[in-house]
């Protein structure tokens, strides 16, 4: 399990990939910026708990940005607060009223786990302090329940799903597949998204296997998968993603069937398991390390230099998400107090991410590429031999709604359990 980089954030210039990322200084002084209150921003990443992995990428992502951008948006100094969360509803809630209440936070970002983000979204709701939601992709915060006040930036669960269970049908073949998915919000909606896709085209499940976030043993699950399977869909977050994967080996299961992952094989786990996944399809996802732009082989450079290990899409998300604030302010001149014009900002920017080009639809989720991705191995200059997800396949400017209409995908309802 990695940790998180506790430092105070430092100053630091911007770096080239700050440039290649579009950021640029308004020209402000340091005497200019200090002639203003701090910008507060409250971050709530899972610090501890069984998405620390990941929550120690999302916050180390958030730092390196605002370290490239010497931590100054607006010509106001930024400040960053954190919450841990660990990925539970009721911190996530408890936090996010601390970081506005008693620490006064202009600005809330997170939380991470997708059952996370109504509650949060439930604070900003309360108090008005606007809520940029990363990475947590809970349907509802951006199509039935949706609060005026928050904006994600991230991703919205379904919406990775959807590509996958057409790849499914359309490219590996599958007509019989066995669904294993992880027993909550974000699991639900990723594994139901892909099954409704897979579906529309023609396949059949031959099996759906829910399990709980934290499962030790995954013997149980390998064993009831149906005979005739002709593939399984792995769906499983936080530390569950190694034991599974070795499950499947220590029970044979990789001389009888394929799995395939509709989201598993995530960089910041991948230095814990070994070669056998090379060759293995990793995941559905906005973003994969192995993305061949320049934005993002700068963005992988400068977090390998900081941090010696791959970023994740948490990674990523993170930094995103504090490059669209840091525009959305820099637009408005720092002016954040004026929450409308704040908020406006955010929806109507666009960024160039290290993922791709961004742009909000009309219900505050982004536009953007869904990328298949497959375990490489690659000889790094920094890291060595390192286990890569490189992708196979872009699905580009995908919407929260797929192909459907918003109308006719917000008629059905959310995808249950």
């Amino acid at each position: 399990m990695s940790t998180v980089d506790r430092r105070p954030i430092m100053t630091a210039g911007l770096t080239a990939l700050a440039l290649a990322a579009g950021i640029g200084l308004l020209g402000a002084t340091a005497a200019q910026a200090q002639q203003q209150p701090p910008i507060k921003i409250g971050l709530l990443p899972p610090v501890t708990g069984p998405l620390a992995s990941p929550g120690a990428d999302m916050v180390n992502g958030f730092r390196l940005f605002w370290e490239q951008a010497n931590n100054t948006a607006g010509g106001r100094k930024i400040e960053v607060v954190i919450g841990d969360t660990t990925c539970n509803p009721d911190q996530a809630l408890a936090q996010a009223r601390r970081l506005v209440l008693q620490e006064k936070v202009n600005i809330l970002v997170g939380p991470l786990c997708g059952h996370e983000g109504p509650a949060v979204a439930q604070v900003s709701k309360e108090t008005g302090v606007p809520l940029v939601m990363d990475a947590a992709g809970a349907d509802n915060v951006t199509k039935w329940d949706r609060t005026p006040t928050v904006v994600r930036t991230a991703v919205s669960s379904s919406q990775i799903g959807h590509p996958f269970g057409e790849y499914l049908y359309k490219e590996l073949g599958l007509r019989n597949a066995t669904f294993i998915g992880a027993d909550y919000t974000f699991g639900h909606e990723v594994t139901l998204g892909a099954i409704k896709t897979f579906t529309a085209l023609g396949g059949k499940v031959a099996k759906l296997i829910w399990n709980p976030i934290g499962t030790k043993d995954y013997g149980t699950t390998i064993s009831t998968i149906p005979a005739d399977t002709d593939g399984v869909v792995a769906v499983v977050v936080g530390a569950d993603r190694i034991r599974l994967f070795e499950d499947w080996y220590n029970f044979g299961m990789d001389k009888k069937l394929k799995i395939y992952g509709g989201y598993w094989l995530q960089e910041d786990m991948l230095s814990q398991v070994d070669d056998r996944a090379v060759g293995m399809i990793a995941n559905s996802l906005h973003y994969a390390a192995g993305i061949d732009t320049p934005e993002n082989k700068a963005f992988v450079d400068a977090y390998v230099a900081k941090y010696k290990r791959l970023p994740s899409w948490f990674s990523e998300s993170a930094y995103t998400a504090a490059l669209w604030v840091k525009t959305a302010i820099d637009s408005i001149g720092g002016k954040v107090e004026d929450r409308d014009a704040f908020l406006k900002a955010m929806r109507t920017v666009q960024v160039k991410a290290p993922r791709g080009p961004l742009k909000l639809d009309a219900y505050d989720n982004p536009v953007q590429n869904v990328y298949i991705s497959k375990i490489a191995k690659v000889k790094h200059p920094v890291l060595g031999d390192v286990l890569v997800p490189t992708p196979v396949k872009t699905y580009e400017a995908v919407s929260q709604f797929w192909t459907w209409t918003p109308e006719e995908f917000m008629a059905r309802g959310p995808y249950k359990r």
